[in-house]
């Protein structure tokens, strides 16, 4: 009967400081969940400086490990270092193996993670468990979009590393029915759909934290707020949330936007909101770690995606009992009921975007309702309900290893 496990969790993350992404805060909050169930957990992620690892077990003692590599001045790193860096993740987790038996690899990637946990798990003969956050593949189309020609030639390798990935796990899990059906051709590996996850008491709405939050950005505490988190990129549909937003002003003067992230588009959307005279009325207040803090300012959450894996912000802005817009995609419908736990709109509407600000603005009933039911719905999503599972996919795949 297995007891103890040594879980190293693979990330493209960060896994140090303050997690930013989807991806960062659910391996970070899976590997502190593990070490309270008295599991060893070896925490592998990418930081801007290089390759770092980070040791958890019960007796909360930490050790760090680093592995530099040459610094990128952009904020998001090469195709070409991430050639290497996957090599280097292979050596990191060798290391960690000579002193300390793995016991499975868990990677939050296809791509070159993937590729770095099935070759680790190759040599030293352990499963592989990877988990799929979003679809990889049609963020680097973006990303692209306008180089034909490299695009061209990236391409096709990436799907073909996904497919390897994918073939090559003992098994995968998604976050959702949609990305189920998607993956499925890529492979033949087992595919399960486990729901991601959040600590749902670090999002407790607090009414001294709203005020601190509104007093700290220079807004009124009676005005109404409506708010976004997460990064700044194209599948995120922000020019339209401005758009709607510049749209609602007419009517609603003293209504705020509050835009938590970063991104390589930051630049460009300030300057759209400088053009369509909506500045003074956005506020831009860069990447945060009080997210709690911060969801308990907003009056009503806005999520106009055009695509997500599972979006952790909704999450967060559920557990916090904000009223929801959001778009009417597969990944939020699987979240959310329709029109009972949250409204739904086209993503390629801005009209459809204004005029559903419009109603939560105007009728406070409606509002509180869907926060009421926001809130329950949370429930479902919290990280003793979720990564339960994980553990057992865990010992399930270490029995089958013996």
């Amino acid at each position: 009967m297995l007891k103890q496990l040594h879980v190293c969790l693979l990330s493209t993350g960060r896994i140090f400081g303050s997690p930013y992404g989807g991806e960062d805060k659910f391996t970070n909050a899976l590997g502190e969940w593990l070490v309270k169930k008295n599991h060893h957990v070896t925490l592998i992620g990418i930081e801007f400086a290089g390759l770092r690892a980070k040791h958890l077990s019960n007796m909360k003692s930490i050790k760090q490990i680093k592995t530099n590599i040459k610094q990128n001045k952009f904020r998001y790193l090469t195709y070409l270092s991430r050639l290497v860096i996957w090599l280097c993740q292979v050596v990191k987790i060798l290391l960690v193996n000579t002193t300390s038996p793995i016991t499975l690899i868990h990677a939050q990637d296809t791509g070159y993670t993937g590729l770095a946990a099935i070759v680790a798990g190759k040599l030293l003969r352990i499963p592989v468990l990877i988990t799929i956050h979003g679809f990889r593949y049609k963020e680097i189309e973006y990303e692209f979009v306008t180089h034909n020609t490299l695009g061209k030639i990236i391409l096709p390798f990436e799907n073909k590393l996904d497919a390897f990935a994918m073939r090559n796990a003992n098994k995968v899990t998604v976050l959702n029915s949609q990305m189920k059906d998607y993956f499925a051709q890529f492979g033949e590996s087992e595919i399960d759909s486990i729901p991601n996850a959040i600590r749902t008491k670090d999002f407790e709405f607090s009414s001294s934290k709203r005020d601190s939050v509104r007093i700290q950005l220079g807004i009124d505490k009676k005005a109404n707020v409506i708010g976004f988190v997460g990064r700044f990129v194209h599948e995120k549909n922000l020019f339209t949330l401005l758009k709607s937003f510049a749209a609602v002003q007419h009517s609603h003067a003293s209504v705020k936007l509050i835009m938590v992230g970063e991104g390589p588009l930051e630049y460009r959307l300030k300057e759209y909101a400088s053009k369509i005279k909506i500045d003074k009325s956005v506020i831009f207040c860069g990447a945060r770690s009080d997210i709690g803090s911060v969801l308990s300012a907003f009056d009503i959450f806005i999520l106009p995606s055009y695509a997500e894996g599972q979006s952790t912000a909704l999450l967060e802005a559920i557990s916090c009992g904000r009223a929801v817009i959001c778009s009417d995609i597969a990944a939020n419908r699987e979240v959310l009921i329709k029109n009972q736990v949250a409204i739904f709109i086209d993503p390629n509407n801005s009209d459809s975007l204004k005029n559903a600000i419009e109603l939560l603005l105007t009728d406070e009933d409606i509002r509180t309702e869907l926060s009421h039911r926001a809130k329950i719905r949370s429930r479902e999503f919290d990280e003793d309900t979720i990564f339960p599972k994980y553990l057992r996919c865990y010992k399930e795949l270490a029995e089958q290893q013996k």
